[in-house]
């Protein structure tokens, strides 16, 4: 039986959320892998060992009068930058030490090229003769990066003997060296796809809870500018029956151990509503099989698919947060984005929300073709009015999205500038500054609405300050660790914001 590694590469970021760490798509690969006849190891990195401090990338130089050292609170930005995960010379000696036939890289977003090709290149040079394939949604949104590179060793040999676009599913057999000649491999456009199955995976526990990720659909048929969904899904929805949805969960909840209870499970899927009688079955039937559970679907619920009726059903299943998806609250920009709203009809979930007593992030983007301050502005103080936190996500493109397919924009830059940790102006529409200046300006109405609905809590010392600082001032401060061992905190003026917005919203 042939040996295979699939390996998650670390992750360098200023941060990194739970449910990226379930490493679904490394997953499905491992399955598809052991369906054929391989023996495989699953090496997720990102949940192996405590997040290490490292050197802001030089591409990154421009962020930094924007870091405020150690900074601390509730209006806080990111201080440092991180490797959540080994070091590549010793993920590189883990893989050796799993003695494989072949590594398998999953690169599940463009963002994260450089450390898929970091971790490529450092196995290369410990085991030069190790064929190593790449896949995920960065390899499908740009194979020419990693098509391109060259074996640290051999100038004449590609670093990777295999380039795969799109799912793996279904096509596992020609995966076997010398089943294909080619050294790229596109599965989007095949006839022979067959229909996904769900994937489930441990992720990273939170509250003293065990936490499970589950995607349960493929593809989009919708067209929203700035999603890239499509690029390695297609737009066609397509998914398993409901009961494939039950047995997987139940797979990795037992995982040789008996049912073990309580957990999380997070719902990943943003269409998830498109199936809405099938999701609240499986909500349905994973509550009374397991009674502990609580649910959340981080990556959003499209309101618009939403009813009053549906509120009151999530929160009696056992949801105490809900993360829904605003995107856009201009008519103007959500026509030119191709994205559907009714801002209204939001207000009312959020209201009937409030008399369930559930949580809500509503979540937009920052930074859109065509956006401004103003609108920004608009879309801030719309969300500070209503009873709901602020989640704001800084635009950022892939390769392939509308207005941005010249391959050459990507080639020649920095994958990371494609986070919306690095706010980036790939539009030009908005600066960094005030892209920054609009998610202080978040965290102020979110720690606002705090205050307020804990006013009934005696709150002291710098948070009490700071919340009566920036009411008395009408400017935005932040809390500073300072003093011998950092332990003293005192409330400061947050320099490098855009002004005229910080006017705008408490005018």
């Amino acid at each position: 039986m042939r040996k295979a590694v699939v390996a998650v590469p670390p992750v360098v970021d200023f941060y990194f959320t739970p449910h990226r760490a379930s490493a679904l798509g490394a997953r499905s690969l491992t399955r598809e892998l052991e369906r054929t006849g391989w023996n495989t190891v699953l090496l997720n990195f990102p949940l192996r060992g405590k997040a290490q401090t490292v050197p802001l990338p030089g591409e990154l130089e421009y962020l930094k009068p924007f870091i405020i050292p150690d900074e601390t609170g509730p209006l806080s930005w990111f201080t440092a930058y991180h490797r959540f995960g080994p070091s590549f010379s010793l993920s590189a000696d883990m893989i050796s030490r799993e003695n494989p036939e072949v590594l398998f890289i999953s690169s599940f977003a463009w963002a994260y090229a450089r450390e898929a090709l970091q971790l490529a290149e450092t196995t290369a040079l410990l085991l030069p003769e190790l064929p190593i394939i790449i896949g995920g949604h960065g390899p499908t949104a740009l194979p020419d990066y990693f098509l391109n590179a060259v074996h640290p060793l051999y100038p004449d040999k590609p670093l990777f003997s295999r380039v795969i676009a799109g799912e793996i599913e279904g096509f596992g057999e020609l995966l076997f060296p010398g089943n294909q000649k080619e050294r790229y491999l596109d599965f989007r456009e095949s006839d022979l796809m067959p229909e996904p199955e769900p994937i489930a995976g441990e992720s990273i526990s939170r509250a003293g809870r065990r936490s499970i990720s589950i995607t349960l659909t493929r593809g989009c048929p919708l067209k929203c500018r700035f999603c890239s969904n499509h690029i390695c899904h297609g737009r066609r929805f397509r998914s398993s029956a409901r009961e494939t949805w039950e047995k997987e969960v139940a797979g990795v909840v037992n995982n040789g151990k008996g049912e073990q209870s309580p957990f999380h499970l997070n719902i990943e899927d943003d269409n998830i509503l498109f199936l809405k009688n099938d999701f609240f079955s499986f909500l349905d039937s994973m509550k009374t099989r397991y009674p502990d559970i609580s649910f959340s679907a981080e990556n959003g619920l499209d309101y618009m698919r939403l009813d009053l009726q549906d509120i009151s059903r999530l929160e009696n299943l056992g949801f105490t947060h809900l993360n829904l998806s605003l995107a856009v609250l201009s008519p103007e920009l959500r026509k030119k984005e191709k994205r559907d709203g009714d801002p209204e009809k939001l207000e009312r979930l959020l209201q009937r929300c409030r008399e369930k007593d559930l949580s809500v992030t509503t979540h937009f983007i920052c930074g859109l073709d065509g956006d401004s301050s103003e609108d920004i502005l608009r879309t801030l103080k719309f969300l500070d009015n209503l009873p709901s936190q602020t989640g704001i996500s800084n635009f950022y493109p892939v390769p392939g999205l509308e207005g941005f397919t010249d391959k050459s924009l990507f080639l020649k830059s920095f994958p990371g500038l494609a986070r919306g940790s690095s706010v980036y102006p790939w539009t030009k529409a908005l600066s960094s500054m005030q892209m920054l200046t609009a998610f202080r300006l978040a965290r102020w109405s979110n720690f606002r609405k705090k205050m307020e609905r804990d006013s009934s809590i005696m709150v002291t010392g710098p948070e009490e300050e700071l919340y009566r600082t920036i009411l008395k001032t009408r400017r935005l401060h932040t809390i500073r660790r300072r003093g011998k061992g950092r332990t003293n905190r005192a409330v400061v003026p947050l320099p490098r914001l855009d002004d005229e917005m910080v006017r705008g919203f408490f005018s």
